[in-house]
C-alpha cells in the first residue's frame, strides 16, 4: 500500500455486496436487508481499491464524515487498514452500504470528525478545531477542495456547516439507536447530495 497519511479513522465506502440479481429492481428496504445478510464484520474488501490510491484520492468527489468511533474500535487491530465503518454487524454499517450501493457515492472516502472512542455520541462535542483538522487531513491526502462533505447525523452536519470550506450535505446516522433512519428516505438523501 502506498505511503499516504491515512489515519485509523479513515476508510472507503466499499463493502461486501449481495448478488446483483437479488437486489436489482428491489425497494430500498429489501436492498438493505440483503446487505445485512451478506455483511462481513471487521472486514474491508481491499481488492475494491485502486492500485493507485493517490489518484483515487485526487479524483474523490465525496467524503462521508461520521462523528467518532464507537467502543467496538477498542478491540480493532490497528495494523489492519480501513476498518472504520466496517465493524461488528450490530453497528449496522450495512445500512449505509445499502444506501450508497449503485450510486456515484459508492467508493467515497470516509472518515470521522473526532478521534474519541465512545459509543455515547452525546459525550463528543466537536467544534471548529476538529473541522480545521479534518480539512487539513483531506488536503494532506490530496482530496480536492471540490469534494462534497456528507455528514452522518445532525451534530456532524451542524458542526461542518459552521466551519467547513467545502459544501456540506446530510444523511441520518445508520446506527440502530437512531430512530430516524429509513432506507428509502436515506436513498433519496444520497441522490439529493449527488445532484446538489
Amino acid at each position: 500500500m502506498q505511503k499516504l497519511p491515512f489515519s485509523l479513522l479513515d476508510s472507503w465506502a466499499f463493502w461486501s455486496t449481495p448478488d446483483a440479481t437479488t437486489v436489482a429492481g428491489q425497494d430500498p428496504q429489501t436492498v438493505e436487508a440483503r446487505f445485512g445478510e451478506v455483511y462481513q464484520p471487521n472486514y474491508f474488501p481491499t481488492s475494491a481499491l485502486s492500485k493507485d490510491l493517490a489518484q483515487q484520492l485526487a479524483t474523490t468527489k465525496y467524503v462521508i464524515v461520521g462523528l467518532n468511533r464507537g467502543n467496538a474500535e477498542v478491540d480493532r487491530d490497528p495494523q489492519t487498514p480501513f476498518l472504520s465503518f466496517h465493524g461488528p454487524k450490530r453497528s449496522m454499517d450495512y445500512r449505509l452500504a445499502a444506501a450508497l450501493y449503485d450510486t456515484e457515492m459508492w467508493g467515497a472516502f470516509m472518515t470521522d470528525l473526532d478521534a474519541t472512542i465512545n459509543s455515547d455520541s452525546t459525550a463528543v462535542q466537536p467544534g471548529k478545531a476538529q473541522v480545521e483538522a479534518l480539512e487539513q487531513h483531506l488536503a494532506d491526502l490530496g482530496i480536492p477542495q471540490t469534494a462534497k462533505l456528507i455528514a452522518l447525523g445532525n451534530v456532524v452536519f451542524d458542526t461542518l456547516s459552521k466551519s467547513a470550506t467545502r459544501r456540506v450535505f446530510k444523511l441520518n446516522h445508520y446506527s440502530g439507536a437512531n430512530g430516524h433512519w429509513q432506507a428509502d428516505a436515506e436513498r433519496q438523501a444520497v441522490q439529493a447530495a449527488i445532484e446538489g
